[in-house]
């Protein structure tokens, strides 16, 4: 009899804890989802904002006139100010064949040969991300033209671009409300997580989590349910945003849980033992 209500008792208390089990995955999995919705309003916002900005800098007479000159030490120069009026990571003016004749950057490492190397697979293929020296950059590519564009008059081309670096990991992560972590191709470029778990992902390939879909892997000792995002138009180098969120961070309730339930077992078991005994007890004096 004691045995039968210690099986009873184990198995509901089972059932209980894989059903809250299922339950908490479910609400991780919809968590990631509205973090993946979420990201993507606020990037496509953003890149209409940025676009339209990059278009009316490109418009400015004192930019066109900057261009007219040809001379590129000067062009390099004089585009200082238009950088600082652009508040961008990264200022480029080409002329127009494609060479580079003026180049600023927020932080060093991203050098005239790297702009013209990405400018050139920009204009060949229209890519909007720029990599190298590990600095990861959108970029907006707007053609500068002599009068209107109708008249197809070209000076050159302007590049601004934005740095995807800690700071703005960090505010993606606020906004979903995730850890998250930036890749190109197969290497990572930022990330929120912690430095050890940072250092393991590293090691990982961005390819193994699935598109629109939750993937369970282990970081160290942690448990993560994680998503990507493709940023970068098909036939481009991957530019990939993983989505994150602990399972253990979010199940931690589970263990007071399972701790808990244990102890109404034990209490369970005890009491039905107790019954038990006075039973039998009674019916034998």
């Amino acid at each position: 009899m004691v045995l039968i209500s210690a099986g009873l008792t184990s198995l509901s208390l089972l059932l209980v804890r894989q059903s809250v089990q299922s339950q908490a995955r479910q609400e991780i999995v919809e968590g990631l989802r509205n973090s993946v919705s979420t990201f993507l309003s606020f990037h496509r916002e953003q890149q209409i904002t940025l676009s339209h900005s990059a278009d009316l800098l490109a418009d400015l007479p004192n930019l066109r006139a900057l261009m007219t000159t040809n001379h590129e030490a000067t062009i390099q120069d004089g585009s200082t100010p238009l950088w600082h009026l652009a508040n961008s990571d990264l200022f480029v003016l080409a002329d127009p064949s494609g060479k580079v004749v003026a180049l600023h950057t927020n932080t060093p490492g991203f050098t005239r040969e790297m702009a013209q190397s990405a400018l050139n697979s920009s204009l060949e293929r229209q890519e909007r991300w720029w990599f190298g020296a590990r600095h990861l950059y959108a970029v907006f590519l707007k053609p500068i033209y002599f009068g209107p564009a109708s008249a197809d008059k070209l000076l050159g081309f302007l590049i601004i671009g934005y740095e995807t670096d800690d700071r703005v990991a960090s505010q993606i992560s606020r906004i979903t409300s995730s850890k998250v972590a930036f890749y190109y191709g197969d290497a990572l470029v930022t990330s929120t997580l912690g430095p050890q778990n940072r250092a393991e992902l590293e090691q990982s390939s961005a390819s193994q989590i699935e598109t629109a879909q939750s993937t369970s892997f282990q970081l160290g000792d942690e448990r993560f349910l994680a998503t990507r995002v493709d940023l970068a138009a098909q036939g481009s180098p991957n530019v990939r945003l993983l989505v994150l969120k602990s399972y253990d961070e979010a199940t931690a309730y589970l263990r007071k849980i399972n701790r808990l339930l244990l102890a109404l077992g034990l209490i369970a078991v005890v009491i039905g033992s107790a019954l038990v005994f006075l039973i039998s007890h009674t019916f034998t004096r």
